[in-house]
């Protein structure tokens, strides 16, 4: 269900690091107030237009797939917009409140380095922000795919789904517990931690058990 979701993943975690690569040799002459601003701003724009980008295409291909049809369906864009508008409870936060919340934490952090012209210290801050931002990135990836897999389900007119958990040896006790669990398609329980690949599978005229 993820494999075009990895692909997308994969190539945006490349640019993600080379955004942070380039920023990373900056003298601290260059990083002054007002340019570390604009650039800290210019690199977190640039990452949330990806991130839409990427997030219609892994949606599109999602939808695809559960409804076993070629027809790029319509409303997926707006889907992705509601998914990022709102609230996510694996997160705890809204998606484009909590990237502004990054960069600013980032743009004090490098500020802080400078002052004190601790080059450690501005190369952790530009790893751990990059890190969070990529765990950021692939949570709401899980989420719009799930999120569109199920409006396809809802689509075709199924009425059950079945919760399939990955079986690598990670499982979390609730995952295990719900495994191969049949739920209407309209009370699918939220997902409980970050990274959760478990899926679902449509069942036809069943009942919940």
């Amino acid at each position: 269900m993820y494999g075009h979701l990895d692909k997308l993943l994969a190539e945006e975690k490349k640019k993600i690091r080379t955004e942070f690569n380039r920023l990373s040799v900056m003298g601290f002459d260059e990083l002054n107030v007002v340019n570390t601003r604009k650039t800290t701003q210019d690199m977190f724009d640039r990452f949330m237009k990806e991130n839409e980008a990427l997030y219609v295409k892994a949606a599109k291909s999602a939808y695809k797939k559960a409804a076993e049809t070629e027809k790029t369906p319509e409303g997926i864009a707006a889907l992705v917009a509601v998914i990022l508008g709102g609230y996510n409870l694996v997160t705890g936060y809204l998606y484009e409140k909590e990237a502004e919340r990054k960069r600013l934490r980032l743009n004090e952090q490098i500020l802080t380095a400078r002052e004190y012209n601790d080059r450690q210290m501005f190369q952790d801050s530009l790893r751990r922000t990059a890190n969070l931002w990529w765990t950021q990135t692939t949570q709401y990836g899980i989420s719009v795919v799930d999120s569109a897999t199920i409006q396809a389900y809802k689509d075709m007119g199924i009425d059950y789904a079945k919760w399939i958990a990955e079986d690598d040896g990670q499982t979390c006790a609730t995952c295990k517990a719900r495994d191969e669990k049949i739920y209407p398609i309209s009370k699918i329980p939220s997902k409980t931690h970050y990274g959760c690949r478990c899926y679902l599978l449509p069942v036809k005229n069943d009942k919940e058990n």
